[in-house]
């Protein structure tokens, strides 16, 4: 078993590898996701107290990491796409995430401070795996004109920006330069989430990206005991 699953995990490394060599390094982008410009104030529109069903909704396909531990179980696909619309307002880029999670894994936590980077040569679990929570991301490169960084969490050369939200801690800044760096900024934004009939609804509040910049999205199954890398993903999107 261990063998079956170390080959799926080196087979997945080497198919992303090709396709990032393929595009000169860098991962392929996906579709166009339009900003629809309102005059709606951002407030309104992060809270749910305005509609966003003037805004169209763009279907994107997720992909689901293998096991990463010798302990995980099959990742089965349970999410298989995410609605995202996206809104331009109050100098501000909002993004609504929503997708069909049957189970809503969910407290509240006390504030934990922040922690270095990722040093470890070999990934182990998380510590109190017995406790998963459902979460989502929002990734685009930290620098201005950077065309499709690395989907394994940017690289050196084209460090990324991570607009996390946890169901259990809330929105959380986090920025990385490549697989295994990514940290907290110690930072957070304004974020806002709402589970209803077996669906999650999260907004997040961005800073005012320009037309092009690409966007990579994330979920994380508290059911399915994703944390860390074990999630699921989109290829980057094309902001315009």
């Amino acid at each position: 078993m261990r063998i079956n699953r170390a080959i799926f995990l080196v087979a997945t490394v080497l198919v992303v590898t090709a396709i990032a060599a393929a595009q000169g390094g860098k991962a392929p982008a996906g579709q166009t996701l339009n900003a629809t410009s309102l005059s709606i104030p951002a407030e309104a529109l992060l809270s749910g107290a305005a509609s966003w069903d003037q805004v169209p909704v763009h279907k994107i396909s997720l992909n689901r990491t293998p096991p990463l531990y010798d302990t995980d179980e099959p990742a089965a696909l349970e999410i298989p796409v995410l609605d995202v619309r996206i809104a331009r307002t109050s100098g501000k880029v909002l993004v609504q995430m929503s997708w069909g999670d049957s189970t809503q894994d969910a407290v509240v936590l006390p504030e934990v401070p922040n922690t270095p980077p990722e040093t470890r040569f070999r990934k182990v679990p998380t510590e109190a795996e017995d406790r998963f929570f459902d979460a989502a991301a929002v990734m685009f490169p930290e620098k201005p004109g950077s065309i499709t960084p690395s989907l394994q969490m940017g690289d050196a050369d084209d460090p990324v920006q991570i607009y996390y939200w946890n169901a259990a801690r809330g929105p959380m800044l986090m920025e990385a330069a490549g697989r295994g760096t990514t940290k907290r900024t110690g930072a957070s934004f304004a974020a806002h989430s709402a589970y209803e009939k077996g669906s999650w609804t999260v907004v997040f509040e961005l800073p005012d990206l320009a037309a092009g910049t690409p966007l990579a999205f994330a979920v994380w199954n508290g059911s399915q005991k994703d944390r860390d890398g074990r999630k699921y993903f989109s290829l980057w999107q094309v902001l315009k």
